[in-house]
């Protein structure tokens, strides 16, 4: 390697290297390590585009499709999920001045624009297929040398972030020192390339610009070429990002450098070519599309005019952009009818004061609960994000590291400890010292498997006792649960503990339960009890377990977050001072925690021990009302599991998905939030009645009680985005697998805590598995954007939007469209850059249409 990037302002260069590393790495996802799985859009760093854009630009970066295939939206046009109407609809908006061009000759047959349009949509061949076009000259000019360089690199960070038995040697040091020391002696690499390997430059920046001199990589096309390795494993890019700056060693710079050496060593010698590969220009030309679609039509012969005029209707819709217009037709198919049926409903009003109100998260699974809990007489229910406005630090009774139980757009300010209730330290230290000592016996389980000659003597050990286990595990996995769980009891039994909330200043639990209340418009007609529900998920042998808990809680359950927010609402200091802002809770209302188990459907009530003689028995009425309503929506949800039996009853349902939560070779445990495509804001008048079909987040908002749109501002750039983000990953992992997906579950080997690779090696995976969004090659996740209804003043919302950024870019860019009515008679109103305009409305004006365009 040569040293001509040894120059004077040296230190300058390696400055503005890292901002062209930042400026690359712009396009990677945020990739959280599995124990704190948080959904993200994958395509975040492209939000500042029109959606068709990003994932136009997407494709030229990663070689991914942004759609399901044509041939998949035929599919679904021909089950009727997409009609001729919802098709006309967009391209009526698409390109209203052509469609009000007059018929014209087609063969033996008059057509519309827009019918030529629509048959070119239903019957056009040609669509082409993604392929990266940012692509590095390994990959260019040595197909061969660029598989080693990603192997090489898979290999190093799965060596740096596993825990093997054998830690990386000089793994202390960090990540590009290890591999410095480490990669002249790889066996697996040529004499030639181990002797490249022995002058790598000790800093990785001057690795780096050392490379890109060798590879004769200008300054003006240096970031592109620094992309176009990211993007090559952007798993593991993604997450070295997330490391950098959290104290792990590791940083993209250094990556880059590992990677880039290897690509000099490899290609053995200066070699460089264009960065950015031509498109391809293998679609067919309007003309040819328009002869293709009468031979599909059978017209007969078509007049040269004709045909020149079919073809210049037809060069209005290029072929790349096809797929788009069937996905915001299939978008539009549901979300009418979901407008529909809220504009039908209207408010419907609750038939006397309820004496129980239940709160869940906003989460999709939540709704089925809250719909077979309505049907039962005296309960209300309210939606509101998982960690109930209280964004704390929480260390539970057996103490270690605390873990942030809040949404990660927010900074939690204030520590929770879990400590033994008064009188129960004796049952306190039994349940630590049980628990500590089943982990114990775990993790030496675990480690002697990892130790080189352990596993056979682990073998002669308990072979005897492990071989019937994991037959019952597999065979009998809810009796083996049950069997566990009396065990687990025995030796570390449950003890009454309480929370440090009385540590937190008084004028901040005071805000907490304001802001909480406010939110989600409970501030009068209280009933005697009321249920803050988190939620959770309980499964088996589930690397992705975490994806199942709480968003809204940093990918943890909820319960904490619903006791914390009980205690404080609970405490008559914090009701004393909510009373002058007009939320006056009876004193005989009493706010209970509680936590929803969404694989089994099982709804448990928390701190038993705090619940006052004067309401234990409306608790016990509460616990037979969500056990009944928790196995109805089990029998709801077990028609679309696979491999469970159909037309189960309530109590055989609850038993079935109990039995799936524990068993360890279960890789369809439930369906998390497959399926979400809406965010309704708003009073549950507006919903309550409806079977949402478990595929909408509900937020409680009511406007009366919000004024100033503090609330709603809250609702809009917090709970709203952090939707938005589960949306994308849900939809990106659909649609694109391969890149940001995770592959399926029966071949994911975990790397630590980083995340899983399919297999033994290979790329670090993003986004969800393939059994999370479909079942076989069945999708069940439709993928579609978010669609944000909200019941307010639109002018309020107009004030929202003005003032921040982040929602110009999701609503102006259609990453999120937004329905709106001020009152429930009012028609539901279309968010547009240029002004609010009727849903039902089919076309655009002259003078906005430039403007829309853009965000199409």
């Amino acid at each position: 390697m040569t040293t001509a990037y040894l120059e004077p302002g040296l230190a300058q260069r390696r400055s503005l290297l890292r901002s062209d590393i930042t400026l690359a790495a712009r396009v990677l996802p945020t990739h959280y390590p599995l124990e704190t799985f948080i959904a993200v859009n994958p395509l975040a760093g492209l939000e500042n585009l029109p959606f068709e854009q990003a994932v136009r630009r997407a494709g030229d970066l990663y070689g991914m499709r942004g759609t399901l295939t044509e041939q998949g939206f035929r599919d679904l046009y021909r089950a009727g999920r997409i009609t001729d109407a919802d098709l006309d609809r967009v391209l009526a908006r698409r390109y209203p001045r052509l469609l009000a061009e007059p018929g014209l000759r087609f063969g033996d047959r008059e057509v519309t624009p827009a019918e030529l349009l629509r048959g070119d949509l239903l019957h056009g061949t040609g669509t082409p297929q993604p392929a990266r076009r940012y692509r590095t000259s390994a990959e260019r000019l040595a197909p061969e040398a660029a598989r080693i360089i990603d192997a090489q690199a898979a290999k190093w960070c799965s060596a740096f972030f596993g825990s093997a038995g054998w830690a990386m040697p000089g793994r202390d040091r960090g990540f590009y020192p290890a591999w410095r020391g480490l990669a002249a002696a790889d066996p697996t690499l040529s004499r030639r390339s181990r002797t490249g390997l022995r002058s790598v430059p000790e800093r990785p920046e001057d690795a780096v610009l050392e490379a890109l001199s060798d590879l004769k990589i200008g300054d003006d096309e240096r970031a592109a070429y620094l992309q176009a390795h990211l993007t090559s494993l952007p798993g593991w890019a993604a997450h070295i990002q997330w490391c950098a700056g959290r104290g792990e060693g590791i940083d993209l710079v250094g990556y880059l450098a590992m990677r880039l050496t290897y690509e000099v060593v490899l290609l053995a010698g200066p070699k460089h070519g264009p960065v950015v590969e031509p498109q391809d220009e293998r679609a067919p030309a309007a003309r040819q599309r328009a002869i293709h679609l009468a031979g599909v039509w059978g017209v007969g012969e078509v007049a040269d005019n004709d045909l020149t005029a079919a073809a210049r209707v037809l060069a209005a819709l290029p072929v790349g952009s096809r797929e788009m217009v069937w996905q915001n037709a299939f978008e539009g198919h549901y979300r009418d009818g979901l407008l529909d049926a809220l504009a039908r409903t209207g408010e419907v009003l609750p038939s006397g004061t309820p004496h129980t109100q239940v709160v869940t998260c906003i989460d999709t699974r939540s709704e089925g609960l809250r719909r077979h809990l309505e049907s039962l007489d005296g309960y209300e229910t309210f939606g509101f994000a998982g960690f109930f406005a209280v964004a704390i630090r929480f260390t539970d009774l057996l103490g270690g590291a605390s873990c942030d139980l809040c949404p990660v757009l927010i900074e939690p300010n204030h520590e929770i400890h879990e400590v033994p209730a008064a009188g129960a330290a004796g049952a306190a230290a039994r349940r630590v010292s049980g628990v500590k000592g089943l982990a114990g016996a775990e993790s030496a389980f675990h480690a002697a498997k990892d130790a080189l000659a352990a596993p056979f003597t682990l073998a002669e050990a308990a072979g005897w006792a492990a071989a019937p286990l994991s037959a019952a595990k597999t065979l009998a996995p809810a009796t083996s649960g049950r069997l566990r769980k009396r065990l687990r009891d025995l030796l570390a039994p449950q003890a009454p503990t309480e929370l440090t909330v009385g540590a937190l200043p008084l004028d901040q639990r005071a805000l907490f339960a304001q802001v909480a209340l406010t939110t989600m418009g409970l501030t009068r007609d209280f009933g005697r009890l009321v249920v803050l529900c988190g939620h959770g998920s309980t499964t088996e042998n589930n690397p992705y377990q975490a994806s199942l808990d709480c968003g809204a809680c940093g990918g943890q359950a909820g319960g904490p977050n619903a006791r914390t927010a009980a205690a404080i609402l609970n405490q008559a200091d914090v009701r004393d001072e909510l009373r002058p802002l007009g939320i006056d809770i009876p004193d005989g209302t009493w706010f209970v925690a509680a936590q929803h188990d969404t694989a089994t459907d099982r709804v448990t009530v928390l701190d038993h021990h705090l619940i006052p003689a004067s309401h234990r028995d409306q608790v016990g009425r509460l616990q037979e009302a969500v056990a009944s309503a928790g196995a109805a929506l089990a029998a709801e949800r077990s028609a679309q599991l696979p491999g469970a039996p159909r037309q189960m009853s309530p109590a055989r349902a609850a038993r079935h998905v109990a039995g799936r939560s524990l068993d360890w070779a279960q890789v369809y445990p439930e369906w998390g939030l497959a399926g979400n495509a809406a965010f309704l804001v708003g009073p549950r008048g507006m919903s309550q009645g409806i079977n949402l079909q478990r595929r909408t987040f509900l937020h409680s908002y009511d406007a009366d009680v919000d004024p100033d749109g503090s609330a709603l501002e809250t609702i809009l750039t917090a709970p709203l985005v952090v939707a938005q983000w589960i949306n994308c990953q849900y939809y990106f992992s659909a649609v694109a697998p391969e890149v940001f997906g995770a592959g399926t579950k029966t071949i994911h080997n975990v790397v630590g805590t980083a995340g899983v690779i399919a297999g033994h090696e290979g790329d670090l995976r993003l986004g969800l598995p393939w059994q999370s969004v479909a079942a076989g090659g069945r999708l069940i996740h439709e993928p579609m954007r978010l669609l944000a209804v909200v019941q307010a003043p639109l002018e309020r919302i107009d004030m929202i939007v003005a003032r921040n950024p982040i929602l110009q870019r999701l609503f102006g860019n259609g990453w999120v469209s937004v329905a709106a009515r001020g009152e429930p008679e009012q028609e539901w109103q279309r968010w547009t850059p240029s002004g609010w305009r009727s849903w039902a409305e089919t076309t655009s004006t002259p003078e906005v249409l430039d403007k829309e365009e853009m965000v199409r």
